[in-house]
């Protein structure tokens, strides 16, 4: 299916913010894009639900893992209360704001989160990575203060794995 068959094209909402992930690939992402185009158009809502939402001016959000036979990429979350795996807070390399971090390898993955919101005739990718549907960083802010508490219990545990030159303790202007 092609996106004028399916009612919507893919649009980045910030393409720099995928450099942050476009290592972690095993392939290019616009070919993994193409292969679900037809599995998201099916999970897509029914255009005048789009219309009305975007015409309030909300967004419409879409936040899910999709599953595919083969890995993917690498992914970088990793749990680190129930292995005691040492973690910090610090700035990962082209962002803004700390993260929960910790050193390591990454591990390969056949998981994909996909994360944007609908708009009329195209779908908006905020964020695509190998991995699992991850909360909001604590830090974001964008975090709805309803889903604090949720992302302070997940971040506790979980970190992002990197390597050494790949952040920083503080920022740097």
């Amino acid at each position: 299916m092609n996106p004028a068959e399916s009612g919507f094209e893919w649009i980045w909402n910030d393409p720099a913010h995928m450099d942050a992930h476009i290592r972690d690939f095993l392939t290019d992402p616009s070919d993994i894009l193409a292969s679900i185009h037809e599995q998201i158009a099916a999970l897509r809502p029914d255009e005048e639900d789009i219309q009305n939402t975007f015409e309030r001016h909300e967004e419409l959000w879409f936040h899910q893992d999709i599953q595919f036979p083969e890995p993917v990429g690498w992914t970088g979350l990793r749990e680190v209360c129930t292995d005691e795996t040492p973690s910090f807070w610090g700035y990962r390399t082209g962002r803004s704001l700390p993260s929960h971090l910790c050193l390591g390898e990454k591990e390969q993955t056949a998981w994909l989160c996909l994360w944007g919101r609908w708009e009329p005739g195209r779908f908006v990718i905020h964020t695509i990575y190998p991995g699992r549907v991850a909360p909001r960083e604590i830090h974001d802010p964008e975090l709805p203060i309803e889903k604090l508490q949720e992302s302070i219990d997940f971040w506790r545990c979980h970190a992002i794995v990197v390597c050494d030159g790949e952040y920083q303790f503080t920022l740097n202007p």
